[in-house]
């Protein structure tokens, strides 16, 4: 039976552990009590005093008492009232005691319209300020490119301080003085250090922290169109809401999913979106730099493809469904299709697929052993929330890496080459107690396709409730492996490399920068006619013959498959367009003096381009039997936008399983080659400006006296020799040589691999 309490003679239900403002709220009845400095994921403080409500003993030697409803523990029975005067003079008097310091600026504040201090001063009665005394007043701080500050706002809730450092773990944001002159920010000017940063503009019930690039093009929050979308810069696939207006992207916050991502996202997910109004996206249809017209494209296209000479290329970059859409198609033409342009990285993918099904992050939350292998927080930074959770419960934490990491000072440390970690793994799985829930998270690059085989099949020996995280920065990792069974990638680079495929038709996808193995198709590509759509500037699109726009993630609705295995769906959020702000006669009879006229952009959707391609080669009934084949093959029940998801078959897992452990090349050398990863670095993050701001120093590194040289000349696969400024890192692995991914791709090498190099003294 279900307990229940009293308020103003109303039945409220409750769990237990609750208290009397979260049994509220979760009823939905925030408007019965107003409240400022509770949070669901922070707690209750009482700092606000404003959540009052008047409590009535069961007995008579006791009177009626005001207590705080966030620090009031539920019971059955429970008597409340909010409804008599002097519990509304309360709320009333906290509200203009909150308020008297607080500017009249609503008209020019971000938070206008989304305002939790304008909703609950009205709903607290307060009408009318007494207080004729100067305001108080702050300077504020410049916090960096993603935060704007008006310290003039601040109501003293805490709620920033409290997530800043008790939830996202930052040290360089705290809070300063005493009395009324309490300060919230930093001992100096300068940007927030916390890949969590963003969070502050939500999580703050007033105007004090914004979101400085919403800012930069602000439309108040009732303008925004908005939709269910899933982050599209990692594999966990953590829930969005992107807002925009006027065929322009604006902003993207969270979207409440309890087991991925409750209540925060990370600031690459956050700001990563910044890539779709990058000044160099490809807009336009352009062959060998000449813009041309969509039809033109087209025939161009469809020529290339009856010539019988095609690859097709896919992308863990690109959805589910575009995948498939890019399956049909080279089916329909008889050609071959790989979703991945590396061999490596397609045996990785396909590993990870055949992984059980790992814990969800709200499970990560409860574990009490926690392994991490290499820079996993790095790469998915939103993991690092649940395991500081599980440590505030008292989980133990192992760390082994080649790099320090944020988490160093919580757990034992383990400093290691990139060939320790499957052992590392090993005396961690056979070291865990028994009915001790233990969870690994791995980087994928760290492991490779060996080291995920090899913890596989470690997990099968281990206690239930035990399970394997891997990172990866691609959001569709894994349904890009449902086309990694029987080597495509391989087969494609074979057909390249013999001369029977002279053409290239890649989706979202960079062969010739960052996927892998750059060398081998540099080496080919000027025998290779390459024809791309893509929505990113990168570099295989600066030498694609043939250069298509493709649709981003908010501009398109699709499915991604996130790293438990779960089907999650996106929706469009809106259609780009431009503006143009000059009168144009032939267009209109009257100015436009206010917004300019509207032009809508038309970037491809995969799927409409390959059927458009095949109606136009003759075989749209073979692209529509061959689609729906494998879609209900694969994926036979796909959920809805704003759903939780749907969960890969155990059954279909087992097609990606393999008896054989595949071999690591190493290689000789006298350094061992790691990826450096930092938490806005992935291929559309890149091209985000203001997050990019923060990168860190570009270069090689290693750890300190390892040598005397200013920079190091590595040679790639295919010749090339490239120079990289060395940046020494305390606490690093000796022997090691740490390089972004983008660079290893350039190199032609892997994460484990080993290299010579020659040193470059100062002048």
């Amino acid at each position: 039976m279900t307990a229940h309490f009293y308020l103003d003679g109303r039945e409220i239900p409750f769990q237990p552990g609750q208290n009397v403002l979260e049994a509220l709220l979760a009823m939905g009845r925030d408007r019965d009590v107003p409240y400022f400095c509770y949070h669901p994921a922070l707690g209750s403080l009482g700092a606000c005093r404003q959540c009052a409500v008047k409590l009535y003993p069961h007995d008579d030697k006791h009177p009626p008492r005001v207590m705080m409803a966030c620090l009031l523990p539920a019971s059955a029975g429970l008597q409340l009232v909010t409804a008599e005067s002097d519990v509304r003079r309360e709320h009333a008097a906290i509200s203009e005691l909150l308020m008297r310091n607080h500017p009249h600026d609503c008209p020019i504040c971000d938070e206008g319209g989304q305002c939790h201090l304008q909703d609950m001063t009205v709903r607290a009665g307060h009408r009318l300020r007494h207080y004729e005394n100067a305001k108080r007043t702050f300077r504020s701080q410049q916090l960096g490119p993603l935060i704007r500050q008006e310290m003039n706002r601040c109501i003293t809730c805490y709620r920033c301080v409290r997530f800043y450092q008790d939830i996202a773990g930052g040290e360089d944001f705290g809070v300063f003085g005493s009395r009324d002159r309490v300060f919230f920010g930093r001992l100096h000017d300068g940007p927030l250090e916390s890949p969590f940063a963003g969070n502050l503009a939500e999580v703050c019930p007033t105007g004090v922290f914004t979101d400085k690039v919403y800012h930069a093009s602000y439309l108040r929050p009732w303008d925004l169109e908005t939709a269910a979308s899933i982050c599209p810069h990692c594999n966990l696939g953590c829930n969005t809401a992107p807002g925009a207006a006027r065929g322009r992207l604006r902003r993207v916050r969270q979207r409440h999913h309890p087991d991925i991502n409750p209540y925060f996202l990370c600031d690459r997910g956050r700001y990563g979106f910044r890539h779709v109004v990058h000044r160099r996206r490809p807009w336009r249809h352009r062959l060998r730099s000449r813009e041309i017209e969509r039809d033109e494209a087209l025939d161009r296209l469809t020529d290339l493809l009856r010539q019988g000479e095609t690859g097709f290329l896919g992308s863990p970059r690109a959805d589910v469904q575009d995948n498939l859409a890019w399956l049909a198609l080279a089916d329909a033409y008889g050609a071959p299709f790989a979703a991945f342009s590396d061999p490596w990285q397609e045996a990785l993918a396909r590993e990870i697929l055949a992984l059980p099904q790992a814990p969800s992050l709200r499970q990560l939350g409860e574990a009490e052993r926690i392994l991490i292998l290499g820079q996993a927080l790095e790469i998915s930074p939103s993991l690092r929330l649940p395991v500081q959770a599980a440590l505030r419960r008292g989980a133990q934490l192992t760390l082994a890496s080649v790099l320090p990491t944020a988490l160093d000072r919580y757990g034992e440390l383990r400093r290691l080459r990139p060939d320790g970690y499957v052992d590392a793994a090993g005396d961690w799985c056979r070291a865990l107690p028994s009915g001790k829930r233990g969870v690994i998270l791995a980087s994928a690059d760290a492991l490779g396709p060996a080291g995920v085989h090899v913890l596989r099949r470690l997990q099968e020996d281990l206690p239930p409730g035990t399970g394997i995280v891997v990172a990866h920065r691609a959001p569709n990792l894994g349904g890009a492996a449902f086309f990694a069974t029987d080597g495509q990638s391989q087969r494609l680079r074979e057909a390249i490399r013999v001369g029977r495929c002279r053409h290239l038709l890649a989706l979202a996808a960079d062969p010739l920068g960052e996927d892998g193995d750059a060398p081998f198709w540099r080496q080919r590509s000027s025998a290779l006619r390459i024809s791309l759509l893509d929505c990113l500037p990168t570099t295989t699109l600066e030498a694609a013959e043939l250069q298509l726009p493709m649709a981003a993630v908010a501009e398109r609705e699709g499915v991604f498959l996130n790293y438990e295995g779960r089907f999650q769906a996106f929706a469009r959020v809106y259609r780009p367009a431009q503006y143009h702000r000059h009168w144009d006669p032939s267009r209109s009879t009257f100015p436009l003096p206010a917004g300019g006229m509207r032009e809508e952009l038309a970037p491809w959707e995969p799927r409409d381009l390959a059927e458009a391609l095949a109606q136009r080669g003759g075989r749209l009934e073979s692209f529509h039997q061959r689609l729906e084949f494998y879609r209900h093959y694969l994926c036979p029940e796909l959920p809805g936008p704003g759903d939780p998801g749907s969960f890969i078959p155990d059954a279909l897992r087992a097609r990606f399983r393999i008896g054989i452990v595949p071999v690591p090349h190493s290689g000789t050398g006298r350094w061992w080659l790691s990826a450096f990863h930092w938490y806005g670095d992935e291929a559309q993050a890149r091209f985000a400006g203001e997050l990019q701001s923060l990168a860190p120093v570009a270069g090689v590194r290693l750890a300190p006296g390892q040598t005397q040289a200013q920079a190091m000349l590595l040679t790639s696969r295919d010749g090339q020799t490239r120079r990289y400024p060395i940046v020494e890192v305390a606490g690093m692995a000796a022997d090691v040589l740490a390089l972004p991914p983008s660079d290893l791709s350039d190199l032609g090498y892997h994460p484990g691999e080993r290299i010579d190099a020659l040193e470059e003294s100062a002048p």
